[in-house]
């Protein structure tokens, strides 16, 4: 089916990605973490109804065969070897979103730990071409939603970095399109550092696939309430 709403997840590996985390955590668990918050993010995106499909855009061979093993409607999207990064991962997912003719896309990022279905209706409830949203310091940007029936939405240029969250508010100015802000518990948090950690209740030095979910699950059902 083709024609609805898509939303896509960029990862550049489970066992290289978050290396700000390297040294406080263990290399196993820090890529059961990333392997963890991956699934964590596609299952609220698929429990939240809200999209026909979710593309997993990766360079990463181990992390397109997990998003192929996750169900007929999570795609694995291979990024090309000689287009690295975060913006050429972006721009593949907008591609195989113009290619199924999808009515817009979402990008939602795997770092979110206690994203929820909710979080995710809560963006695509907001009624404007472009929904941006920010990290908990209102600096960064951990979600962005283009809908495609304002053809301008193809010129949004991705511009993520310190202070993404306003240069992508002016960027969508600069084509003259709306913005709406969503602001959840499960979008603003995001996991980059041992600081990070620490905010959802974990020890770096005592961290482990284990704990981090028990807490996760917790936090995620307080955040609900």
């Amino acid at each position: 089916m083709t024609g609805g709403l898509v939303a896509t997840v960029p990862i550049r590996s489970l066992r290289e990605g978050k290396s700000r985390l390297e040294g406080a955590l263990l290399p196993t668990v820090r890529s059961a973490l990333i392997r963890r918050m991956l699934l964590g993010v596609v299952s609220a995106i698929n429990e939240s109804l809200a999209v026909e499909a979710v593309g997993v855009v990766s360079p990463d061979q181990e992390t397109l065969e997990l998003a192929q093993s996750l169900g007929p409607q999570v795609v694995p999207i291979e990024q090309p070897a000689g287009a690295p990064g975060l913006n050429p991962a972006l721009e593949r997912g907008r591609t195989w979103a113009a290619e199924r003719h999808a009515t817009g896309v979402l990008i939602l990022f795997g770092d979110l730990p206690l994203l929820a279905a909710a979080d995710v209706q809560h963006i695509v409830r907001r009624d404007a071409p472009v929904v941006i949203s920010p990290d908990r310091h209102g600096t960064g940007t951990n979600a962005i939603l283009l809908r495609s029936d304002e053809s301008a939405t193809s010129e949004f240029r991705f511009l993520f970095g310190p202070g993404s969250y306003q240069r992508h508010v002016d960027e969508a100015h600069r084509l003259g399109l709306e913005v709406a802000t969503s602001v959840t518990p499960g979008t603003a948090i995001d996991l980059d550092t041992p600081d990070d950690l620490r905010l959802l209740g974990v020890e770096p030095e005592t961290c482990n696939e284990h704990n981090f979910e028990t807490i996760r699950v917790r936090l995620q059902r307080s955040a609900a309430r």
